[in-house]
């Protein structure tokens, strides 16, 4: 993890993206549900309820809406975000915005390991972006709801490039696994977006860049936390395994059973190789527990 600044977004923009955001999750339930996951599961696109979300077994006590690349006619229609009162869109140039973010930081992460800076464009000029709108209620309140809660978020790594994200000013909430397994909080910081490391990375350093695990748990009984994140991700196809210019004798040991561990992703950092997308399905098949 690590907070980056100068990126060129206006912390006017990213401020107006949280109110239209908690205007969203303040709406009736039943105005949210006009776009709900479940309509259409197969797309992964629209509202998440309160607990739809699984992580590790539990329920996540946030509600979301996700948005992906390459919407077609058969994906739920997130037009009704244009529509009063949401008003809420991930439009072109936003994600446009986002992606030279993430673009830029694929140029430094080539730089560090001495390649030409243009060296991964091939494997994420398509990238199979994710968006993700996210309100925290406090946790609290999940204890007379269901007993199968478990954080706000469970304990978890990214699945691919780089996490680019805007929190609100709710203090305490993220908090972020160290090496020797303690946990410390990512603090908002007014116009810096907190980026974390995804799977990808793992692989590509052999895990000198790792995924950070992290979770969060929103307790504070005054607040409704919301969060934006921009996943920055390779193409769908894109093949991704180690790279040749990082020896297996300057990386750290492969532990199989780390964070976020998939199949393709044990054969990649055992050396091979995984295609993005068969690792993103390994991990997402248990992430949801819709309701009808």
């Amino acid at each position: 993890f690590f907070y980056l600044v100068g990126h060129g977004v206006p912390n006017s923009d990213i401020e107006n993206l949280h109110v239209l955001a908690k205007r969203f999750f303040a709406l009736p339930q039943e105005r949210k549900e006009e776009i709900a996951l479940s309509h259409c599961p197969q797309s992964g696109r629209g509202y998440q309820r309160l607990g739809e979300n699984v992580t590790q077994g539990r329920k996540d006590w946030h509600e979301a809406i996700d948005f992906y690349a390459e919407r077609t006619e058969k994906e739920v229609d997130l037009r009704v975000f244009l529509e009063p009162p949401a008003s809420l869109a991930m439009d072109g140039m936003e994600q446009l915005r986002m992606a030279d973010v993430g673009g830029a930081l694929m140029r430094a992460m080539a730089d560090a390991f001495g390649l030409p800076g243009e060296h991964f464009a091939p494997l994420v000029d398509r990238s199979f972006w994710c968006a993700r709108v996210i309100g925290y209620p406090p946790l609290q309140e999940a204890a007379s709801s269901s007993s199968s809660v478990g954080a706000s978020c469970g304990e978890h790594t990214d699945y691919g490039c780089w996490t680019i994200l805007a929190q609100d000013s709710t203090p305490g909430a993220l908090e972020v696994r160290r090496s020797d397994g303690t946990w410390t909080v990512a603090e908002p910081m007014p116009g810096a977006f907190v980026v974390n490391l995804g799977d990808m990375l793992s692989v590509w350093t052999r895990r000198r860049f790792a995924a950070t695990p992290h979770r969060v748990r929103q307790t504070r009984a005054d607040r409704y936390r919301t969060s934006v994140a921009y996943f920055f991700e390779p193409n769908f196809d894109a093949i991704i395994h180690p790279l040749e210019s990082v020896g297996t004798d300057e990386a750290p040991l492969f532990d199989a059973s780390f964070m976020g561990s998939t199949k393709p992703l044990d054969r990649a950092m055992q050396g091979g190789g995984l295609v993005y997308g068969e690792h993103l399905f390994a991990k997402v098949s248990s992430n949801f527990e819709l309701l009808d």
